[in-house]
C-alpha cells in the first residue's frame, strides 16, 4: 500500500504551485495556500492532493467549502461540481478509511478511544495510552476536588 503521508511545508508548496484554492465560502479571501485550513493529519495530505490534482484535470474551479476529519473519515466539501467530480470526492473519501491520518500508512477506524479516527497500530496504541493518561489525571482531578470540599 502506497503511503500519503506529506509534510506541512510539501503541501503547502503544492498549494502555492496551484495558485491556491478559492474560499468556497469567502471569495473576497486570498487564495488558500496554507494547509492549516484542511482540518486533517499529515498523513491525509497525499490523498488531498492527489483529489485536488484530479479534481483540476476535470476542470474543477479549485473552489473549497471545507476539508476536515469526521468520524474517522475525510470531508472534502466543494460548492460546484458534476456527477464525475463529486464520484472522484467520494472515492478519496473513501480511501480515507483506510489510511492512518497520522503517518499515511496503512490504518484502520478505532472507535474505543472516545471518538471515531483512522490510525495504524502503533498510532492506535500511542493515542489509547496517551488518552488513558488523560482520562486518569481528568478523573484524579474530580477526586481531589471532592475531596477538598
Amino acid at each position: 500500500m502506497e503511503n500519503y503521508f506529506i509534510n506541512k511545508n510539501e503541501m503547502n508548496q503544492f498549494l502555492e504551485s496551484i495558485g491556491g484554492l478559492e474560499n468556497g465560502f469567502y471569495s473576497d479571501r486570498p487564495p488558500i495556500k496554507d494547509c492549516r485550513y484542511f482540518g486533517v493529519g499529515e498523513g491525509w495530505y497525499g490523498i488531498v492532493k492527489e483529489l485536488i490534482e484530479d479534481l483540476i484535470k476535470l476542470g474543477w474551479n479549485k473552489q473549497v467549502c471545507q476539508v476536515k476529519e469526521k468520524f474517522g473519515g475525510l470531508r472534502f466539501y466543494i460548492n460546484d461540481g458534476d456527477n464525475e467530480i463529486h464520484d472522484i470526492i467520494i472515492g478519496a473519501e473513501k480511501k480515507s478509511y483506510e489510511v492512518c491520518e497520522k503517518c499515511g500508512n496503512h490504518g484502520e477506524v478505532r472507535n474505543d478511544i472516545g471518538w471515531y479516527l483512522t490510525l495504524c497500530e502503533n498510532h492506535y496504541k500511542e493515542t489509547k495510552k496517551n488518552e488513558s493518561k488523560k482520562n486518569f489525571r481528568v478523573i484524579s482531578e474530580i477526586f481531589k476536588r471532592r475531596s477538598i470540599h
